[in-house]
């Protein structure tokens, strides 16, 4: 499937490393690889605490095929089910709402936030209806900084744990009291690799953002935090030096001096990612579809009080602007590569010093699919 020699050059200290083969990006049975060993194994960021707020409140998501309901119980608890009937696997909700109870369209079947079956409408000839099987399966779930995951491996280490060294560097930054301002939905017709790489590395500020990014934030000072093993990798952007003080959107109290000065760019593998300023935060949600469809939806988080006041939404409008503007730069460096990857000649390629994030993000991937 994938040619040992490749894989084995990714795997060396990054400055003798490559890149992963092109095959990891554009073949479709690497992808269904990836969704046994990583999709269907890992925790996967969901939805947003304050997004159900009151019980009754749920969404829906999708992990490649399944789709699943997250909840907010009557004892304000947080749920995930399978959104499909397992009577005849119809999906019992498609869109987001509020409910007392889960009825299946098909043949009215109903549940309880919990999954537990209710009711059974004309099944009294099954003799017995196996009720403690006949709900909608429980997903697990745990919370992080005020956003929801889920993973469908039952024997899978805690998000807790796997994400505690993580949690000094992003201590300050208060994302549990930000909410969802504003969101942007993009289709992305390329693998979901090249965007949590590309945006990872600041090396591309010398491109894409020489006008945008690079003349506050230099790529050459960048440097990255991770955790292989965990799955995370942070990348710190410092300010560079003798900006002027801008006088813009408050400072978050919480902050210590070397993150009021800087950016963050931070990835939870596979797909969690989400960018830290000294005053506001933004989530990339990914959602990949196959090898080759991704959906994007960037997410503003503001902090709740400033939410609050921002009555008429002009504060949460220009913040979104400044990302989609980032975002618009971004998305012809991952259509050619995309394109690139496709071409006969295209070999794996060296990596940079300041794609060290890469570089642990595919120590992380090769050790996830060798499993």
């Amino acid at each position: 499937m994938l040619d040992s020699a490749s894989l084995e050059a990714v795997t060396r200290p990054l400055a003798q490393a490559s890149t992963l083969p092109p095959q990891a990006y554009t073949r479709a049975d690497v992808f269904d690889l990836e969704t046994r060993k990583i999709f269907y194994k890992e925790w996967v960021c969901v939805a947003r605490e304050e997004q159900i707020p009151n019980p009754g409140d749920y969404r829906t998501a999708q992990i490649i095929d399944q789709p699943l309901i997250v909840v907010r119980n009557e004892d304000s608890g947080i749920n995930a089910l399978s959104a499909i009937c397992p009577h005849r696997a119809m999906p019992v909700v498609t869109q987001p709402g509020n409910t007392s109870t889960f009825s299946c369209p098909y043949h009215l079947w109903k549940f309880a936030l919990d999954g537990s079956l209710i009711s059974a409408p004309l099944m009294d000839g099954v003799d017995p209806l196996p009720r403690s099987d006949c709900g909608l399966p429980k997903v697990r779930v745990e919370t992080w900084q005020g956003f929801i995951f889920v993973n469908l491996d039952p024997q899978a280490p805690s998000l807790a744990s796997k994400l505690a060294g993580l949690a000094p560097i992003i201590d300050g930054y208060d994302m549990g009291d930000m909410v969802v301002a504003t969101s942007l939905d993009f289709d992305c017709p390329w693998n979901w690799k090249i965007l949590v790489e590309n945006w990872m590395e600041a090396y591309h500020h010398i491109g894409p953002h020489k006008d945008s990014v690079q003349p506050t934030h230099h790529a050459k000072d960048s440097y990255v935090s991770g955790d292989i093993e965990s799955g995370w990798s942070v990348l710190h952007m410092p300010e560079a030096p003798g900006q002027p003080e801008q006088q813009g959107l408050p400072t978050l109290p919480n902050l210590n001096d070397t993150q009021r000065s800087e950016l963050l760019a931070s990835v939870i593998m596979p797909t969690f990612c989400w960018f830290n300023t000294p005053s506001v935060s933004f989530w990339y949600q990914l959602v990949p579809r196959a090898h080759d469809q991704m959906h994007l939806t960037i997410h503003t988080l503001l902090p709740r009080s400033l939410a609050d006041a921002d009555t008429d939404g002009e504060i949460a409008a220009a913040v979104q602007a400044s990302i989609e503007h980032v975002h618009l730069e971004d998305i012809a460096v991952n259509e050619g590569p995309w394109k690139g990857l496709h071409a006969p000649l295209t070999r794996p390629g060296r990596l940079s010093h300041l794609e060290e994030a890469i570089w642990q993000i595919n120590q992380w991937w090769t050790r996830r699919i060798a499993q």
